[in-house]
């Protein structure tokens, strides 16, 4: 499933995993602070703070293995005009 994402480098930035995964790196930021909080490994170099990918997938895995529903759009069909109608 992440295995072309896991081949592209060794590391991720927690601007990586923001962009392909949806996680803000403020919400990383504070996983990585809080001691009683499972995060993802990590290691900082110099200023970045990386995230080895391999750990990082069976990390997220870990955290979303009994989430297997369908994603379903929340949008509706209502328009202004029968917003009151149900």
């Amino acid at each position: 499933m992440f295995e072309d994402w896991i081949k592209e480098k060794q590391t991720a930035t927690d601007h990586d995993i923001e962009k392909d995964f949806q996680i803000p790196v403020n919400t990383l930021k504070k996983w990585r602070l809080d001691k009683d909080t499972d995060s993802p490994m990590h290691f900082r170099l110099g200023d970045k703070i990386l995230y080895p990918r391999a750990a990082f997938v069976e990390w997220f895995l870990k955290h979303t293995k009994n989430k297997k529903a369908q994603v379903v759009p929340i949008g509706s069909n209502r328009t202004k005009a029968n917003i009151s109608e149900k």
